[in-house]
């Protein structure tokens, strides 16, 4: 199983909707591919009706470049991800810095998001009903579990995480609240893994597989063997696959319709935690977000 330990894959604060429209023969632009970087160009959606304002749209579409970019992109990068002009694009990234969703790197030139736009995502984040459910029951499970507890939900990017508690003295997660992890190298990951319907992770899971990790699945069958164990337990575990020094289990949150809505995970120091199938940290982990659950409506 695998480590909860922060990835390569950097932070995603946004959610990017990807549209798609019916055409003949030809891609909408909001879908459209950019040849010369590979990621997925992002484009205003199709006006829905005569009284949107265009540069506001075109001002989010820029916005919404950050989201799945590496985390400091360059201008050119932002250009392509949008199929803007460049010059076009630093005039809205100027924007967005005086508003405080942008910072650009003095040393660099390159960009990042902003506290702005932070506060913006924490915003979206609060009003989703499994965190604002768990947040105040947060400090309490860490005394229960005596370790580090972290609250994860699924975006677009993939588990990111929403809210985390510990005590002094505890290990501590370097990954911070919107921090997006991964699906087959963390336990939170692998729980939204066997719980998700698989086009949801598909790509996710796909483009992991092209950069194969020690302890981790190398394929289809491997992956499905894990997921497959997962639900039959009812939670996951890292062992050290990423961070010697760390070692976890994380269980899945439901809802009163019975879908996965968040992962509930627990981490401590190789050493100290005992990460034993059979382990009382695990029924400890799984008893709290059982609490979390029958709160939002969920029936066993």
């Amino acid at each position: 199983m695998y480590n909860d330990v922060p990835s390569h894959r950097g932070s995603k604060d946004l959610a990017l909707v990807k549209r798609s429209s019916k055409t003949t023969g030809r891609q909408h632009p909001a879908t459209r591919t950019s040849q010369a970087s590979g990621s997925s160009t992002v484009r205003p959606a199709k006006k829905m009706g005569a009284h949107g304002v265009q540069s506001a749209e075109t001002l989010l579409t820029v916005l919404s470049a950050f989201v799945g970019a590496e985390p400091t992109p360059m201008l050119k990068t932002l250009a392509e991800r949008t199929g803007m002009h460049p010059a076009k694009v630093h005039r809205y990234v100027v924007s967005l810095s005086r508003a405080g969703y942008v910072e650009q790197d003095e040393m660099t030139s390159r960009y990042r998001l902003g506290p702005a736009a932070l506060r913006l995502a924490f915003a979206a984040m609060n009003s989703i009903d499994v965190i604002r459910v768990a947040r105040p029951l947060m400090a309490d499970f860490c005394n229960r579990l005596q370790n580090t507890v972290v609250l994860a939900v699924w975006n677009t990017g993939g588990p990111t995480i929403a809210a985390r508690e510990t005590l002094p003295g505890l290990l501590a997660m370097t990954a911070t609240e919107g921090f997006v992890l991964p699906i087959l190298q963390s336990s939170i990951g692998s729980v939204f893994g066997a719980y998700l319907p698989r086009a949801k992770t598909a790509s996710l899971i796909a483009a992991e597989l092209t950069r194969p990790q020690p302890g981790c699945p190398k394929n289809e069958f491997e992956i499905d063997d894990l997921f497959t164990s997962i639900r039959r337990r009812g939670y996951a575990r890292t062992t050290g696959q990423l961070n010697a020094a760390t070692h976890s289990f994380a269980t899945a949150i439901f809802d009163a319709s019975g879908l996965i809505v968040g992962v509930l995970c627990t981490l401590g120091p190789a050493g100290h935690f005992d990460s034993n199938w059979n382990s009382p940290i695990a029924k400890v982990l799984r008893a709290c977000a059982g609490e979390i659950s029958e709160r939002l409506g969920y029936l066993p």
